[in-house]
Order: C-alpha cells, then sequence, then structure tokens
C-alpha cells in the first residue's frame, strides 16, 4: 500500500511539473506573440511610414539643393525664389504634415518614454513653417522659426526603423 501511495504521489507531482511548465511556456509565447504584435504597429503605423516619408522628402532636397538652390551659407535669410517656394508648399510641405500627423497620432508607438529631440524640433519646426506660409502670403518675407532638425531627424527615424525591423526579425525567428 505504500509503494501505491508513492507512485500516486510521484505521478501527481510529476502531473503538476509538467502542468506548471506548459503554463511557463505558454506565458512566454504570448508574452512574445504580444511584443511581435507592438513592433509590427511600430513598423507599419509609424516608422515604416516616417522611414519612407522622410527618406522622400531627403531625396527631394538633396536634389533641389544640386540643381535649383544655393548652399545655405550662400542663401540670404529671406531667400524666396517662385522654384523654391513651388516645391516647399506643393511637395515638402504636404509630405512634412503627414509626418508631422504619423507622429502625433501614433505617438504611443513611439520607441522610447518620452518623445524623442529630432520628432520634438520636426513638429515644431512644420508648425513654425505653417506660420512662415502664411506671413508670405500676406507679402512678408520670412524664415521659419524652428530650423529643420536635418540629419538627427533622418538618422533617428533610420536607426529606430532598422532597429525595429530586426527585432522583428528575431521575435519571427523564435516563433517559428
Amino acid at each position: 500500500m505504500t509503494a501505491a501511495i508513492i507512485t500516486a504521489s510521484a505521478s501527481i507531482v510529476v502531473a503538476v511539473l509538467a502542468f506548471l511548465l506548459s503554463q511557463r511556456s505558454q506565458i512566454r509565447q504570448e508574452r512574445r506573440q504580444a511584443r511581435l504584435t507592438r513592433v509590427n504597429s511600430q513598423l507599419r503605423d509609424l516608422y515604416g511610414p516616417l522611414n519612407t516619408l522622410i527618406a522622400t522628402n531627403e531625396k527631394i532636397w538633396d536634389a533641389l539643393r544640386a540643381t535649383t538652390l544655393p548652399a545655405r551659407d550662400e542663401r540670404s535669410p529671406d531667400l524666396a525664389t517662385s522654384d523654391w517656394l513651388r516645391w516647399r508648399d506643393q511637395v515638402l510641405m504636404p509630405t512634412n504634415r503627414r509626418i508631422r500627423d504619423l507622429i502625433v497620432e501614433h505617438a504611443d508607438l513611439i520607441i522610447e518614454t518620452d518623445t524623442p529631440k529630432p520628432l520634438l524640433n520636426f513638429c515644431a519646426h512644420t508648425l513654425s513653417l505653417e506660420v512662415t506660409i502664411a506671413q508670405e502670403a500676406e507679402g512678408e518675407k520670412r524664415r521659419a522659426l524652428i530650423e529643420h532638425p536635418g540629419e538627427d531627424l533622418t538618422v533617428y527615424v533610420r536607426d529606430s526603423f532598422a532597429h525595429l525591423k530586426k527585432q522583428q526579425q528575431d521575435l519571427l525567428g523564435s516563433t517559428a
């Protein structure tokens, strides 16, 4: 009878351990899936579009600088050629607005706890440029109050996108 009790007890202990290990594995899998869902959302809804839009604006900006715009140090503060204004108002600014809207609408998907400076500076630049455009429409020649963050923004978004793509690949590899 003692052997039967020991055998039954051992079976119960093994069953409980198997259950606990299974639960632990399931919780880890659920956490990994939740992380993958978040990373996918960060890429799809924020960093993917930001990366593409910023790269597109940078390509246009580089082409403009190479063809129609003098170097920044050669420009006067109020340089406003009609060609530049056309590109700014019809191409760059609509994209800037879309970028700003993505940042504001999807701030919950930002990797960091606080909004990074390049993103804040970009949003502030875009808002200040709205006022500049309104002033120009009234005949005043102005520059944006806040400069475009330039390379800081490009590097931040490119690096964040690459970081998230690596996380996504790692998580996909670990779920297979």
